[in-house]
């Protein structure tokens, strides 16, 4: 439940296949930034997939030692599809592990945005295209997905340890020890910091979303004097702790699932599949946990499987980002209470990065590597059980499998430190700060508390509705951030923008 996608369609669209052309890119405006150590990298774009452009920019593999190991970063380009491009919105879509040329590639960009402006993401390291983290097998992805998400008994739990430490052996089996050393978001702010060097941006526009805000907050205190513009949608508190993460991450997606509840018999379809949508979830899970629930998937996808509870409770989590896939929700669920459960299977994989022949791109592992890498979790068995305990009494529902989801960071080859701080930035502009009052995963809190975290070096605009972050479900706030990168001009204080439908 850790991860923060825009959308599950990232992890399913097919990557580019780069030949040849070469972009344009428009310097930002402003004044000059700290340059990134070293020659200015270089850019050699190639015509892909249909109307975008690809390239691969070279970084350190450590920073530490900038003129040693260097690694590639896949990178991609929407050219402004105007006559007149304005300049470039770099953009991340979250994750971690989301990829940033998928997403470029497979979402439909509000013309407030791509007509003037080139758009541009990048492949993270450790990410799609850019030295991948590797862990487990499509098979092993799979049983590993199907496992139990709230080991209750000293036998489970003694599984749910062996299970978390075997998929750590497999990726460092699998991925070089130096990639896995070298995978934290300050990582990933200086290779940001290169790309800006690279496309010739003095200072440059960003647009994150989930954990693209995190990664925005850390970039704007390392290099403030090469922002020109930051949107952060569906902001992460990078001021809590790992334990005040999960609890509130819990609670926010128990809330979605209580409107989706209510919004249930709303509407006609929906109250049609559950006439009563609690007793229905209650039903699907019942079956699951007493294993009389099969999905029957393809070859390719595991042929006839058990429909656990650990696909089952994916599967709802999955499809509460959005409530434009509640419908979807409502129709897994009810054939789920009705003894098929392929369609609930086949959404927890692909919410898990399984792509159309049954393979799974690296979301998983690249989550896990760069969430460990980020962050000191407890080492100790007795915290997890004891925070499971806590926060099912808080959201019985997500509670305790939000507690067991962190358990691969406490065997995790590579030890973080707790680097729990308030966002301080100094020297940046006024950060556009975007919240959703119904947001599951980046719960609308989180926004207000960074917003005051940084007081008149943020904005605040808020949109009013369910769903995980709100520039794809707004016109409004599109309005107001293209307003913003275009001018820097910002939403009065308190701004709240409707939900489109």
């Amino acid at each position: 439940m850790r991860r923060g996608v825009v959308c599950a369609l990232v992890g399913a669209l097919t990557l580019a296949t780069c030949s040849s052309t070469v972009s344009t890119t428009a310097a930002g405006q402003g004044l000059p930034g700290t340059g990134p150590p070293g020659p200015t990298p270089t850019l050699h774009w190639h015509a892909c997939d249909k109307s975008y452009l690809c390239s691969q920019l070279s970084v350190p593999l450590d920073y530490a030692h900038p003129d040693g190991a260097q690694i590639k970063l896949a990178v991609v380009e929407r050219p402004a599809s105007g006559a007149h491009p304005l300049g470039d919105v770099l953009m991340n879509p979250g994750g971690p592990g989301a990829s940033g040329v998928q997403f470029i590639e497979g979402y439909d960009f509000p013309a407030s945005l791509s007509t003037p402006y080139n758009l541009i993401s990048w492949d993270p390291r450790g990410v799609g295209q850019s030295e991948p983290v590797q862990c487990l097998t499509a098979v092993a992805e799979r049983s590993m997905i199907a496992s139990n998400p709230v080991p209750a008994t000293p036998s489970q739990v003694a599984v749910a340890v062996a299970e978390a430490k075997q998929f750590d052996a497999a990726c460092l089996k699998n991925t070089p020890m130096s990639l896995l050393e070298n995978l934290s978001t300050t990582d990933t702010a200086r290779d940001m910091d290169q790309l800006r060097a690279a496309l010739g941006l003095s200072q440059l526009n960003y647009l994150g979303f989930s954990y693209g805000t995190y990664l925005g907050e850390l970039y704007a205190e390392m290099y403030p004097s090469n922002v020109r513009a930051m949107v952060l949608d569906g902001v992460i508190n990078p001021a809590l702790s790992v334990t005040a993460f999960d609890e509130d991450q819990a609670a926010g997606f128990e809330a979605d699932l209580n409107d989706f509840f209510a919004w249930c018999p709303t509407n006609k379809a929906c109250k049609y599949l559950l006439p009563v949508p609690r007793h229905s979830l209650e039903e699907l899970m019942t079956l699951a946990e007493s294993n009389q629930l099969d999905a029957n998937l393809g070859p390719d996808m595991g042929g006839t499987q058990p429909l656990t509870p650990g696909l089952a409770l994916t599967a709802v989590v999955g499809l509460l980002y959005s409530d434009q896939t509640w419908p979807d929700l409502a129709s897994a669920i009810a054939f789920g209470a009705g003894g098929d459960g392929s369609e609930l299977a086949l959404d927890a994989y692909a919410f898990n990065g399984m792509m159309p022949n049954g393979q799974f791109n690296n979301l998983d592992a690249a989550n896990v590597a760069i969430s460990c890498a980020d962050r000191g979790f407890a080492p100790q068995l007795s915290y997890y059980e004891t925070l499971a305990a806590r926060l099912k009494g808080i959201a019985s529902e997500f509670g305790a499998a939000e507690a067991w989801s962190d358990l691969n960071c406490a065997y995790w080859p590579v030890k973080a430190p707790d680097q729990a701080s308030a966002v301080q930035i100094s020297g940046a502009p006024t950060v556009l700060l975007i919240g959703s009052t119904g947001d599951p995963a980046t719960p609308y809190e989180w926004a207000k508390e960074v917003a005051s975290q940084l007081g008149s070096h943020a904005r605040l605009l808020t949109r009013v509705g369910p769903g995980h972050t709100g520039y794809f479900y707004s016109v409004c706030v599109q309005h107001w951030v293209a307003l913003y990168v275009a001018n820097l001009e910002l939403p009065p204080q308190r701004t709240t923008c409707p939900s489109s439908s």
